[in-house]
């Protein structure tokens, strides 16, 4: 036992060590763009937990009883939020190295308020806030469909001086190139066979 015990041990050190090597490197990607970066203000240890709330699925469900009859039932949703996702690739790290870059480089490292500027949920096209399920990866802006995360980081990108709500002309002048580079990255990986359905559908 103990000497397995030690075995685990060397591997989270390892996998501590190789997480922070790639974030390094990540980080220094993101900094060879731009060494001003703005971020969402996410509470990690909060997504890690379980939902304490049983709540019931939207969608209708039909399943076929013992007796062979079909029935139509609303099915519990499941507690598991992010835990195992979070401590595998440690997106606090990350953000924390991001920040430590930026002030060595005299660059700036700002964070949003997400209840305050609701990226998700805003669209520049109609100046409107929509609340949208998170199942919803898409959303069409200006006849283009736009990958939902994407779209929140191109809205974040044209904030205000303020950090709280999106330009709405810097979005209405820059949203075709965005959406020019968004369908020639989405072709692209599609050509190289790159799958994330969770996230673009494919």
């Amino acid at each position: 036992y103990e000497k397995m015990r030690k075995q685990l041990k060397s591997l989270y050190r390892k996998k501590t060590a190789y997480s922070k090597q790639c974030h390094e490197i990540l980080a220094n990607k993101i900094l060879q763009i731009s060494n001003h970066v703005i971020v969402e203000k996410m509470n990690y240890v909060a997504l890690a937990k379980k939902s304490k709330e049983t709540k019931k699925e939207e969608k209708e469900s039909i399943i076929q009883t013992k007796k062979g009859e079909l029935k139509t039932i609303y099915k519990y949703k499941r507690k598991k939020r992010f835990g195992k996702s979070i401590a595998s690739r440690s997106p606090a790290l990350l953000l924390t190295i991001i920040k430590r870059k930026c002030e060595q480089t005299q660059g700036s490292y700002q964070t949003i308020d997400t209840q305050v500027f609701k990226a998700s949920q805003y669209n520049h096209e109609t100046n409107e806030y929509v609340k949208v399920p998170l199942s919803t990866r898409s959303k069409q802006i200006e006849n283009h469909w736009i990958q939902r995360d994407l779209y929140s980081a191109f809205l974040i990108w044209n904030t205000d001086d303020t950090f709280k709500h999106a330009n709405r002309e810097k979005c209405l002048s820059s949203f075709y190139n965005f959406s020019r580079m968004h369908d020639e990255y989405i072709s692209w990986m599609k050509k190289q066979h790159q799958s994330m359905k969770s996230v673009f559908g494919f």
